[in-house]
């Protein structure tokens, strides 16, 4: 059955502003790791294996798109943690969604290029 389809064009088309906003390696990771919750700085670095000033640069990107929060924990020592905005939060089915079609398109190709 085919699908009806709606041309995308120029910069104002949503699905190209949604890539802009989520649409790198760096920022899919991070909101991968938190989607399992707040994290801290050095939390996300080790789930991510991002370099310090690439997950600093990351997080200020995402937190400026209202994707995620950062929030100081008053704590001994002061603590800050990141989490996902109700916007985030809503990306959820967005990335599994992708995964999936990863899942069923991009590893079946990898594995026949690794075969080869």
């Amino acid at each position: 059955m085919a699908k009806s389809h709606v041309p995308c064009d120029g910069p104002g088309c949503p699905g190209l502003m949604a890539i802009a906003m989520i649409g790198s390696e760096l920022k899919l990771s991070v909101l991968h790791s938190l989607m399992s919750g707040p994290k801290r700085f050095n939390e996300l670095r080790g789930s991510t294996a991002i370099c310090q000033s690439s997950l600093a640069k990351t997080l200020k990107e995402l937190e400026e798109t209202g994707i995620t929060e950062r929030r100081v924990i008053v704590d001994r020592p002061v603590a800050v943690e990141y989490r996902l905005t109700a916007m985030g939060e809503d990306l959820f089915d967005a990335i599994r969604g992708l995964e999936r079609w990863a899942n069923r398109w991009v590893l079946k190709e990898h594995a026949k290029k690794v075969i080869a």
